[in-house]
């Protein structure tokens, strides 16, 4: 088990959004397609990798400051992780509607993982900041969640 802060992952998280494509690239030292570097799940074992949580992801990364870490590039593998080394999420049925779940999770802050049936690949993972809600449920439905997952952060 291991604690995590809200203000600390969230600075971590955006840190990493915020330094693009070309940056990740470089930091993972390996070829990977555009789409695993900007996945949240990728972006979430980056955060906890600069907060000194060891994550267990299948990708080793070979190069930059965090070298021989691993991390995950699926949202599924990254959620059912995170509910095996960090806490039990909170869990949402999706015969709630997208619009439901959005409400429930609006003004909380924390890691929200929709669960899709496509395999450890599958699903969507990301940073929930308080107002964003809307929007995450709104990205994830693309992908026909099964269901979702919340990590609330103080």
């Amino acid at each position: 088990m291991f604690n995590l802060s809200y203000s600390g992952f969230a600075n971590a998280w955006r840190q990493h959004a915020a330094a693009g494509h070309a940056a990740r690239l470089v930091e993972a030292g390996c070829d990977l397609q555009a789409a695993h570097l900007d996945n949240g799940a990728f972006l979430t074992s980056l955060a906890m990798l600069s907060l000194g949580v060891p994550v267990a992801g299948s990708l080793r990364i070979a190069t930059g400051p965090h070298a021989g870490g691993r991390v995950f590039t699926g949202a599924n593998d990254m959620a059912d992780w995170l509910a095996h080394c960090f806490a039990p999420p909170e869990t949402f049925s999706i015969d709630h509607s997208p619009v439901d779940i959005a409400d429930r999770l609006f003004g909380r802050r924390g890691i929200v993982a929709f669960i899709s049936g496509s395999g450890p690949q599958g699903g969507l993972i990301g940073l929930a900041n308080g107002s964003n809600a809307h929007a995450l449920c709104a990205a994830a439905q693309i992908r026909y969640p099964l269901e979702a997952r919340f990590w609330e952060l103080h």
